[in-house]
């Protein structure tokens, strides 16, 4: 049984590393990791009708999202965003050229005035019944916190490669964590036990 957060992150990091399935930025410590299959894990998301129907659709900065806000603005939906440390919530509309990199995130788009109707964050680990774990700084459950608040029904999701889904570590949860509603691999859309 798995003692701590910390260990669950040791050992993704390095399986990723290992199995070379992290993605640049490398290596991928201390940090939400980007994996190959990214952008096929991205595409899942399509399969949920609630996406369909969403016209605002979040995604932090971390770089194994970047073909997942692609994807949003392409499919002509708008796009939230929170630049690094939470210090702005932002938006972008669809448009000709999308430029979604966290430098254009940081320049470009306007003040978030919408509400969410989905958000998907990144993880080190996620569990079948949804409990998450980020890289430690908090960002994501602060993020899905304030996102919720404005909008009770937000549907959240964590977009991960299938080696970071493991079956229950409700255990380490504390109460600030928040659970995520579905989770996006390169191999399936799970829908947790939340």
């Amino acid at each position: 049984m798995w003692t701590s957060k910390e260990e669950i992150r040791e050992y993704v990091w390095n399986l990723m590393v290992r199995e070379k399935i992290a993605a640049f930025p490398i290596p991928p410590h201390g940090r939400i990791p980007n994996f190959v299959g990214a952008a096929e894990a991205s595409r899942q998301i399509r399969k949920l009708p609630d996406y369909r129907l969403a016209r605002c659709v979040f995604s932090p900065p971390d770089a194994v999202l970047m073909s997942f806000r692609r994807m949003v603005l392409n499919d002509g939906k708008i796009l939230a965003y929170s630049t690094p440390h939470m210090k702005s919530f932002k938006m972008m509309k669809p448009g000709k050229e999308v430029k979604v990199s966290i430098k254009d995130l940081i320049g470009g788009g306007e003040p978030l005035t919408l509400n969410v109707d989905i958000a998907v964050v990144g993880s080190v680990a996620v569990d079948r019944m949804g409990n998450r774990i980020g890289k430690g700084s908090g960002y994501g459950d602060k993020e899905l916190a304030y996102l919720k608040e404005r909008n009770p029904k937000l549907l959240s999701g964590t977009l991960v490669h299938s080696t970071q889904v493991f079956d229950d570590f409700s255990h380490l949860v504390g109460e600030h964590d928040i659970p995520v509603d579905f989770i996006l691999t390169e191999k399936e859309l799970i829908k947790t036990r939340h």
